[in-house]
C-alpha cells in the first residue's frame, strides 16, 4: 500500500485545546503523527507535524482538522 508524508503547521483556537486531537489523528484517521515542534498556551496553540499514512487517510486527517476549526498550512520540506 502506498504511503505519503506531509508536513503541516496547525494553529488551534482556545476552544480546541482540551480536545484529544493527536489521539484522533492516530486512532480515528489512522495516520502516524510526528510532532516536530510547537507551543501551547492557555489562549491558543500551534504545532508542526508530519502526518504519515495512506494518501486517503492523510486527506481524511486534514479534513478532520479543518472541521474542528484548526487552521492548517502545508510546509515545504
Amino acid at each position: 500500500m502506498a504511503s505519503e508524508t506531509v508536513r503541516i503547521r496547525m494553529s488551534c483556537p482556545k476552544r480546541t485545546l482540551r480536545d484529544p486531537i493527536i489521539h484522533a489523528l492516530s486512532h480515528d484517521c489512522r495516520v502516524v503523527p510526528n510532532i516536530l515542534r510547537g507551543r501551547i498556551t492557555r489562549k491558543d496553540a500551534w504545532l508542526e507535524l508530519e502526518l504519515s499514512g495512506p494518501p486517503k487517510n492523510v486527506a481524511k486527517a486534514l479534513r478532520f482538522l479543518e472541521r474542528k476549526g484548526i487552521r492548517v498550512r502545508r510546509l515545504e520540506d
